[in-house]
């Protein structure tokens, strides 16, 4: 295609390659976008669901009312801001104020999260949090690193730990503060408490939602692509010059596979199936002229969504689409919109364990030495990722690709490591 990038494998250029790739999520369109764009690679993709979008799709209740149930938002979180602009080209972004804000206790008041100084005086633990702090600040040690409540404990004090984060942590991620790494924390900057709050949900951009949901994404994206809906995947095979996929609509063969299936399940869960944490929602309208079902923060911008930490309640999060879809003018709503919880679920593949990085890097050594298949995206590369995050993964790809397929195996783990990112990217 016009001002492709032909990248040389042997005697092949990418321009010339056929790709497979598997899977029409966000990271499945965004690799088949890239390579048609970038590469000049000619693309099918193979998807078992009979529409794009994998956990990305705007969907609708039985009388219509719109929702999300994986991301709600656009932001850069931690990916690059390469996004924004990428994802104007198919979508009107419209800037949303998204706040966040966190009921510790079932009798307490709202507060924002990440808390600050000035909110946490209204709870009634509020001076004996405020005691710890400034116990913390006169010690001037660093935090503790000898586990994540150590850290916790050291950075926030006892009282906000127990409330904020041990509750949680067992309910969601099934381990104990003593059980979590230091840096678990450190990573995701836990210890994060303002003197008075900021509000908005920390991020390095503004928060965005696509005018009339995320579906249209997705047509746009793949405009011009070979998919094929329905299809399921069986096997992924390589001889080393072509790759195989059984499907059951049939085979097809490719120069290149990229896979955003799960890695255990397409190299047959040989070291194990990998563990992940998730879950399930469920869903009630709320009329348009309700007041905010979640409270308001202290500048009366309403909550878009409201974390419940304790350990009795399975509900950690509560997400008010009113305000994601509309603004935070409950005026602005033309209807009714959607009260959304999250239940924990562990059957649903969500979020990768920081304790299967071992069994998952068993995985990656193997799946380099299929030369020309190549893992990509949340499952594929057993990382949670946004939307910026996962852009920037299948950039990464694109530019490594010609080194990649001819690279020996050690060398492929490094880029692809690489191309996974960590928790910063």
């Amino acid at each position: 295609m016009p001002g492709a990038r032909a990248a040389a494998i042997g005697s092949l250029t990418i321009a010339a390659m056929r790709v497979l790739v598997v899977g029409a999520g966000f990271a499945g369109c965004c690799a088949a976008l890239l390579l048609r764009e970038s590469l000049g690679a000619d693309v099918i993709v193979l998807e078992r669901a009979h529409v794009p979008g994998g956990m990305l799709r705007t969907l609708h209740t039985a009388d219509g009312v719109p929702y999300e149930y994986g991301p709600r938002v656009v932001s850069v979180f931690r990916g690059t801001p390469d996004v924004l602009p990428f994802l104007r080209r198919y979508l009107d972004l419209q800037e949303r104020r998204i706040y966040q804000g966190t009921r510790l206790r079932p009798g307490y008041p709202v507060i924002p999260f990440p808390v600050d100084i000035e909110s946490l005086r209204a709870l009634p633990c509020g001076a004996q949090v405020e005691r710890e702090l400034a116990a913390i600040r006169e010690r001037g040690a660093p935090p503790g690193e000898r586990d994540l409540r150590d850290y916790l404990e050291t950075s926030v004090g006892p009282t906000l730990t127990e409330l904020a984060f041990e509750g949680f942590n067992r309910k969601f991620w099934g381990r104990r503060l003593e059980d979590m790494p230091a840096e678990w924390g450190k990573l995701r900057r836990l210890e994060r408490i303002a003197r008075t709050g900021r509000y908005r949900l920390p991020s390095e951009a503004a928060h965005y939602y696509p005018a009339g949901g995320f579906n249209g994404l997705f047509d746009r994206m793949l405009a011009g692509v070979d998919v094929r809906y329905g299809v399921t995947v069986r096997r992924i095979e390589s001889d080393g010059r072509r790759a195989s996929v059984a499907t059951d609509a049939g085979a097809f063969a490719a120069d290149l596979v990229v896979s955003t299936a799960p890695i255990d399940a397409q190299l047959d869960h040989r070291h194990g199936a990998l563990e992940w944490r998730g879950y399930r929602v469920e869903v009630d309208v709320v009329g348009r002229d309700a007041e905010p079902p979640l409270g308001t923060a202290p500048d009366g911008v309403p909550f878009a969504w409201l974390y419940t930490p304790w350990a009795d309640t399975p509900v950690c999060r509560t997400t008010d689409f009113g305000v994601i879809h509309h603004g935070p003018r409950a005026a602005d709503r033309p209807g009714p919109t959607v009260l959304l919880r999250e239940i924990v679920d562990d059957s649903v593949a969500m979020y990768p364990v920081w304790w299967e990085d071992a069994k998952f890097l068993r995985y990656l050594d193997d799946a380099v030495r299929l030369a020309n298949v190549i893992p990509l995206g949340r499952l594929g590369l057993y990382k949670y990722t946004t939307m910026d995050s996962t852009y920037a993964m299948v950039r990464r790809l694109a530019d490594s690709l010609g080194e990649y397929l001819s690279a020996a195996p050690a060398r492929r783990v490094e880029l692809l490591r690489g191309v996974r990112g960590d928790w910063g990217n």
